[in-house]
């Protein structure tokens, strides 16, 4: 297709897989694809609707290939995606063998940045409360009844624009499973997001306090939405059901449940502690190598309210 805007990019050892990964989270996420040597994303950018597209073969080199009206900015962002903009300057992992060992097997991890916060709030403010496949599916549904066709040959789905989920009601949220809870904060999120969008040009504190300032959207919506818009190195994930116990699990064997509002995340940041300034990139070093703690018991899961 004809019309594309193109940069070629450096990125030397850089895991790009893994490092893509805080970008495109569900697989089932209709506004990015990805494959072996690609990754696409539509991205509703302050400079109109684009896509990006990325492509390597392993030399060192990515070409960029963007489209629609966010075509320059997308361009300009990409070094922030690949993660050539994450420093990693004063990071050691030597205080523990087994960080250090997980650093060997994975020096190009980085850290990617998106730039944007309404679409990543949007489908944090979807995983609220509900297991990580109900929030995907929810996030399909919501893309594909709301969204519209992105720009270029990738066959992506755009992100919701906010103007257009701001003038739903909370009723007409139920058609992709999210109750009223979840529905009222999306739906005030999306009044507000020319306010909350102004979070991605900040520094991380000042995002995180703008972001968590408006009523349901906590500590934890607010961090794990700049997780993907910030991608800042120290950013921990707070009061997640699972983090605390994922993280004593990997630095202490113990899979027990730790509730982070009952001391969890207190056990958590104990253990990071030795990191500072790098905390996000020790628990990112734990996603890529696979650790997870085992369950103790069935997956639960929330009732339909489409057939209630």
């Amino acid at each position: 297709m004809s019309g594309a805007s193109t940069r070629t990019l450096r990125t030397g050892d850089i895991d790009l897989v893994n490092t893509l990964q805080m970008i495109g989270i569900y697989g089932s996420d209709p506004t990015f694809r990805k494959g072996p040597g690609h990754f696409a994303k539509a991205v509703l950018t302050p400079s109109g609707s684009g896509t990006l597209r990325l492509t390597w073969s392993g030399d060192g080199h990515v070409l960029a290939e963007s489209w629609g009206s966010g075509a320059d900015w997308l361009l300009e962002r990409a070094p922030h995606w690949v993660g050539l903009t994450d420093d990693i300057g004063g990071f050691d992992p030597s205080p523990n063998s087994r960080i250090a060992d997980l650093w060997r097997r994975h020096p190009g991890l980085r850290l990617p940045a998106s730039g944007v916060i309404w679409q990543e709030l949007a489908l944090v403010l979807l995983g609220q409360r509900v297991t990580t496949e109900e929030a995907a599916r929810s996030w399909n549904r919501m893309c594909r009844t709301w969204g519209e066709p992105a720009p270029g040959p990738c066959d992506l789905i755009l992100p919701p624009r906010p103007e257009v989920i701001a003038a739903l009601h909370y009723t007409d949220l139920h058609r992709v499973n999210v109750e009223r809870r979840r529905a009222e904060a999306i739906l005030l999120a999306a009044k507000r997001a020319n306010r909350l969008e102004e979070a991605a040009s900040m520094p991380i504190g000042d995002a995180i306090a703008r972001l968590s300032a408006l009523p349901g959207l906590g500590i934890w919506t607010a961090t794990a939405t700049t997780l993907a818009s910030h991608g800042h190195p120290d950013t921990v994930l707070l009061r997640d059901y699972g983090m605390p116990t994922l993280v004593n699990y990997a630095f202490t064997g113990d899979a027990t449940h730790l509730d982070p509002d009952r001391g969890g995340d207190d056990v958590m940041c104990a253990h990071l502690e030795p990191w500072r300034g790098h905390r996000q990139r020790i628990i990112r070093l734990l996603h890529a190598a696979g650790i997870s703690a085992p369950r103790r018991g069935p997956r639960q899961r929330n009732p339909d309210i489409r057939h209630l």
